[in-house]
């Protein structure tokens, strides 16, 4: 039977293994000018922190669903320490939206039970009107001293202490001791393009089950540098941290992206990054913009969370010379499930290839959830070595979140080619039914970016009293020159049948996104509207 272990376990143990090794750098280009850490921690220096902010934290009180703490929290070593520490205090924690507005962060706090929030500057005005209306505790992080020397004393997962005599940890529990892995140690919000946001789930073993998982997967070791680009309160990007710091590696966390600075951070510093594509983007330009030098020093990007222009995956093989592009697909509650490594000379529009280790991926008819045949668009479904354990509170929204065979629902259209690899075509939601013909807004959106003065494209249905829904387009100029609409409906006409074909198309400057680099099709719905 697996220990009760803990993902703070495993970070504690790289603590007293080699507490002077670099766990974590703090990068603000903004306020430096260059990549020179603003702070710098050491594996002992973060497990220090992480006691003192289980000190801070105490005894969490009791929600309606248990013990949870909620994170409201810039990007940097605390993100990760505070993890850690409701680990330590056996709260789950409640990692917060930073770019939400007032009211949606107080759903998410209402909505978890959450009876504390650990907040700090830039954040903590907002946290004190929320926390003050809700009636929870708040912790100013940045008020929090830092620890004595650690002391090593505090009980951890499976191991009390080190014993004297041999030098080894000694068990604290017995291996029938399921309560630690049992419970709950962080909840996930969904970024709520459908609807309210809810908390998937993730107990102490499926969440250090996952980390694992991406670590054999994506190749994280102790000896890679990682990026941390992105925002920590994303189950992605403070899971990758995390799984570094388990791997027991070194993470450079960002502050906020910022491509200039990405230039040199890829050139010099971090051998590992995911990148979303409108991360990529930002990149590729400043590198044309530099003249195109080589950035030498990352050897492994990942890249998800939205479908990029074929354009885009090509360039990161000059942008990246050293490094294997790679892809993968999945959502907060299944995690990643493909993975595909790309070959330059076989790139295939749309592929996120085949199944992760430990995950099974079918495409299915969205009514019937019987398997399609392959080359037939269907909705993905998966299940894999870390099953979705249900969404807070909301048994019959967890209830509808799988098939009748136990597969976690992705809502994404896809379609399986026969060497098994996955192609995603689109979200069901977001399928246009015009005259009685699906569109796929995917493939609409390809050759819109593929028109010489278009950067980005999205599409959308809109209501059309004849039609039923008519396909609408937004477009972001390339290099500031403003295409003619009509033109780019021609252009569209001659590349696809006239039914998918915009009818309007919006010139914006930039296409609204969530945190994951997702476009916001609600939102652009409302624009046209």
């Amino acid at each position: 039977m697996l220990q009760p272990f803990t993902i703070a376990d495993c970070v504690a143990t790289n603590a007293r293994s080699y507490p002077d090794r670099c766990a974590i750098e703090v990068l603000d280009p903004r306020l430096t000018g260059g990549l020179e850490p603003v702070e710098t921690w050491t594996y002992g220096q973060l497990w220090a922190r992480t006691e003192a902010i289980t000190d801070a934290l105490g005894p969490v009180e009791l929600g309606p669903h248990g013990q949870m703490a909620g994170l409201l929290l810039p990007n940097g070593a605390d993100y990760a320490a505070a993890y850690l520490a409701c680990q330590l205090v056996g709260a789950a924690a409640v990692p917060v939206n930073s770019r939400l507005a007032e009211p949606e962060i107080h759903y998410v706090l209402e909505d978890s039970g959450a009876s504390v929030l650990l907040a700090a500057e830039p954040f903590i005005d907002i946290a004190q009107r929320v926390t003050a209306d809700l009636g929870i505790r708040l912790i100013d992080a940045t008020a929090i001293g830092a620890s004595a020397p650690t002391r090593w004393s505090r009980p951890i997962g499976p191991y009390a202490d080190i014993d004297p005599s041999t030098g080894r940890l000694v068990p604290s529990v017995t291996p029938s001791d399921t309560t630690t892995d049992e419970r709950t140690a962080m909840i996930a919000y969904t970024s709520g393009t459908t609807g309210f946001p809810k908390g998937s789930i993730n107990t102490n073993t499926g969440f250090l089950m996952r980390l694992m998982h991406w670590s054999w997967t994506f190749g994280l070791t102790g000896r890679e540098v990682v990026s941390t680009p992105g925002p920590m309160f994303h189950l992605s990007y403070g899971g990758l941290t995390l799984a570094q710091l388990v791997a027991g590696g070194r993470v450079r966390v960002m502050t906020a992206f910022e491509p200039q600075a990405s230039l040199d951070e890829y050139a010099q510093h971090s051998t590992w990054a995911f990148l979303v594509p409108s991360m990529t983007a930002a990149i590729a330009e400043a590198w044309r913009g530099a003249g195109r030098p080589p950035l030498n020093a990352l050897r492994y990007l990942l890249s998800a969370g939205a479908p990029g222009p074929m354009s885009l995956l090509d360039e990161a093989f000059d942008i990246f010379p050293n490094a294997e592009i790679t892809d993968g697909y999945g959502w907060t509650e299944a995690g990643w499930v493909t993975y595909d490594i790309k070959d330059r000379a076989a790139l295939v529009p749309h592929c996120v290839g085949g199944p992760t280790p430990g995950s099974v991926v079918k495409v299915v008819d969205p009514d019937t959830c019987e398997e399609v045949p392959v080359g037939i668009a269907g909705e993905v479904v998966a299940t894999s070595v870390v099953p979705f354990e249900g969404y807070l509170g909301r048994p019959e929204a967890t209830e509808a979140a799988y098939t009748p065979d136990g597969f976690a629902r992705s809502g994404d259209v896809g379609i399986m080619s026969a060497d098994g690899r996955l192609a995603i075509v689109d979200r069901v939601k977001d399928m246009i039914i015009s005259g009685g013909e699906n569109v796929y807004c995917a493939e609409v959106e390809r050759i819109l970016v593929s028109h010489p003065q278009v950067a980005e494209a999205a599409v959308v249905g809109l209501p059309d009293e004849q039609w039923g829904e008519r396909v609408a387009a937004t477009v972001v100029p390339h290099d500031g020159e403003e295409p003619d609409p009509a033109g780019v409906i021609a252009f569209v006409r001659e590349r696809l049948a006239h039914y998918k074909c915009p009818r309007e198309v919006m010139i914006v400057s930039e296409l609204p996104r969530n945190a994951m680099g997702k476009v916001l099709k609600p939102r652009l719905t409302e624009q046209f509207c």
